[in-house]
């Protein structure tokens, strides 16, 4: 199959999801009992984790009890959350199905917690968490209560090739621009602590995650954040690097979703080809961050360039779009329908960023979204402030909508509209058949995507789970066999589908069938 552009990308999300429950249960209890209540339901097994595949992670690992969902997600618990990560795909149209597919799983999992403990279970798909603390003495304000925000996390993960990225400065020079700016569109948006702004009580920002920064790269992803991460994991062969992208946020907008997806793959495939060697340089990369987070009223957007020129974020945005238009140009095999669509759709975005013309993005950019609930509702204090956006990152039954259960659900209170959110962004985005989405969703939640190693390993699990030892993102062990999958795309259904739907078919035909295409991969 020959793949063009971006399609050549693979990619995947990780999502921390908060759960809690009214009884104040330990978060880690209630994470644990999500994951067993997905086993219950058979949407996931447990299976041991190969930790000789990772590289300065395996104290952490072993900490963890993994589990692998129907469609290849790993689901697990993760410093008290409920953290799933999606398998790996390659187009934007899977980045929304799959990441539905996880929101359905949380809510699943979330509900089975709550039959296990007898208490209502509720699960946030966020960035942030806000606790209200007792009255305190305040310099400016007199009495006032303490409010602290605790962040966690939504990582994306892109594999690229390590050659890329052997000169860290590049990539510096590179992608931090693009990584500060994208949140304009990008941004989850949430109300913190004003102790993080310099402000009394809380504050509507565009990028909750933006205030958490405090350098230019780091390898940890929970203290002394980097704008960029530098963990050498590649989960595929040395001559990959995985780019762990710890500042994407917890979207719910399918317009949101596609476009950060898509052209996170266009900028990150013009980088490897040298488009972005010119990219702007900012001043002060950590302080423009969180400025540019901050700015949520007047919206000036304000960047300050190493060369001394003042300029905005849209400006910084432009030089990218720029950037893979001459990457299309130049593509041997010509840019995927995917590009295309992006790349038209993220020039009509620039285009309104630049008249300011926000209120075209309610329902269609998360942070937008928030914002004008936020001024329609009013809220008279800070508690009220923080539940809004609760509510809107609150996941229930309405988020089985998308796999056409409307009939008969519980009528929901969450603030986020699927079916608004659905409307916007067929208008938005013309030139994908968004009718199939709840087909492309039922799919997701119970397959793997076919285009990548996800799609054997998946099926092994599937059939031979009682033979299967452990595995990891390139690895599968068996009784007897073991299977390295470190290329991304091999053993994928066009490759292997034949052998693996054979309705007769044994384990011993298909890693034969593995290993005439893979001989030095596949070990019998």
């Amino acid at each position: 199959m020959q793949r063009t552009g971006t399609e050549r990308k693979i990619r995947g999300v990780e999502q921390e999801y908060p759960v809690s429950a009214k009884g104040h249960l330990n978060p880690s209890l209630l994470a644990n009992a999500a994951i067993q209540g997905l086993k219950w339901r058979q949407i996931s097994r447990e299976v041991a984790w190969d930790r000789g595949m990772e590289t300065s992670q395996e104290l952490h690992e072993a900490r963890i009890r993994s589990s692998f969902a129907n469609n290849g997600s790993r689901i697990y618990n993760d410093m008290g959350h409920l953290e799933i990560a999606t398998p790996s795909y390659n187009n934007p149209f899977d980045a929304v199905a799959y990441d539905k597919a996880a929101e359905i799983y949380a809510v699943v999992g979330a509900r089975e917690a709550g039959i296990a403990v007898q208490e209502r279970v509720v699960i946030h798909k966020n960035n942030v968490a806000n606790s209200i603390g007792n009255l305190e003495s305040g310099a400016r304000s007199g009495k006032r209560r303490t409010i602290t925000t605790r962040t966690y996390a939504t990582h994306g993960n892109f594999i690229t090739t390590r050659a890329a990225c052997t000169d860290w400065s590049r990539v510096e020079r590179a992608l931090i621009p693009w990584i500060v700016t994208r949140i304009v569109f990008t941004g989850g948006g949430d109300v913190i602590s004003g102790d993080l702004t310099g402000e009394a009580g809380v504050k509507f920002v565009i990028s909750p995650r933006a205030l958490f920064v405090t350098q230019q790269s780091s390898l940890s992803t929970t203290t002394s954040r980097g704008i960029l991460n530098t963990r050498d994991q590649p989960h595929a062969a040395h001559h990959y690097w995985r780019l762990h992208d710890i500042h994407y946020e917890a979207l719910r907008s399918e317009y949101a979703l596609f476009l950060r997806d898509i052209m996170q793959a266009l900028v990150i495939r013009a980088f490897e080809l040298g488009f972005l060697d010119g990219a702007p340089e900012l001043e002060d990369p950590v302080n423009t961050f969180k400025r540019l987070a901050r700015d949520t009223k007047s919206c000036e957007w304000r960047i300050t360039l190493k060369s001394g020129v003042r300029t905005d974020a849209v400006a910084v945005l432009q030089f990218y779009l720029d950037a893979v238009e001459r990457l299309q140009e130049a593509e041997e095999h010509g840019p995927s329908s995917w590009d295309e669509i992006g790349l038209r759709c993220f020039a009509e975005l620039l285009a309104d960023l630049e008249a300011r013309q926000l209120e075209k993005y309610v329902d269609g950019i998360d942070w937008v979204t928030k914002l004008a609930l936020l001024v329609n509702y009013d809220p008279r204090t800070a508690a009220e402030g923080i539940g809004i956006c609760n509510q809107y990152a609150l996941l229930d039954e309405s988020s089985l909508s998308y796999l056409g259960k409307e009939r008969g659900m519980p009528r929901s209170n969450v603030l986020f509209n699927p079916c608004d959110s659905l409307a916007f962004v067929e208008r938005a985005v013309p030139g994908v058949n968004w009718t199939a989405l709840p087909d492309r969703i039922s799919y997701a939640v119970a397959n793997a995507p076919e285009q990548t190693r996800d799609y054997f390993k998946t099926a092994l699990l599937k059939r031979y789970g009682s033979q299967v030892r452990r595995v990891s993102w390139s690895t599968i062990e068996l009784m007897g066999a073991r299977v390295l999958l470190d290329e991304p795309f091999m053993l994928n259904a066009e490759e292997i589908g034949d052998a693996v739907a054979e309705e007769n078919a044994e384990l011993p035909a298909i890693l034969a069938a593995a290993k005439r295409l893979y001989p030095d991969k596949v070990t019998l």
